[in-house]
């Protein structure tokens, strides 16, 4: 167990119950993992402004990994700036996640789709699996550091 309680029976005041630990316990034992997909793809400034807005993702049952290109031979200024964008969406949601990039004016289905490894040690990915197996997609991480 941990270090509660002490030798001399004390515990913190705001500290679990042994009753709340269990509970808490069993409720993350019975999460649901998602068996997700993910497309790595490149966009442009107005297209990611449409994508990255988190109700729009959360109808569309997509989440997303947000690199910025610095600005350079592979991306500009304003509206010619360029994003490297990982998608994650479970299989079913297939056809509802390419119409909203669709909308976007972005051909996903051109982009191949790899399976996320359900053990993945990265984690953005083990939190969207967990997200999206309780039915919370949706969520756009930007990066704070640019890819040169």
């Amino acid at each position: 167990k941990g270090i509660y309680p002490m030798s001399d029976g004390w515990v913190p005041p705001c500290y679990p119950t042994e009753q709340e630990l269990m509970e808490h316990e069993e409720k993350m034992n019975a999460r649901k993992k998602a068996t997700l997909v993910k497309r790595h793809l490149c966009v442009k400034e107005p297209q990611l402004e449409q994508l990255a807005k988190r109700e729009f993702a959360q109808k569309s049952e997509y989440s997303m990994m947000v690199y910025p290109i610095a600005e350079g031979e592979y991306s500009g200024e304003g509206d010619d700036r360029s994003y490297y964008v990982v998608v994650f969406y479970e299989p079913t949601k297939k056809s509802k996640v390419e119409r909203a990039f669709k909308s976007a004016g972005l051909a996903l289905a051109d982009y191949e789709q790899v399976v996320v490894d359900p053990d993945s040690k990265q984690a953005p990915e083990g939190k969207f699996m967990w997200a999206h197996g309780e039915g919370e997609a949706g969520e756009v991480i930007l990066s704070e550091y640019e890819f040169q």
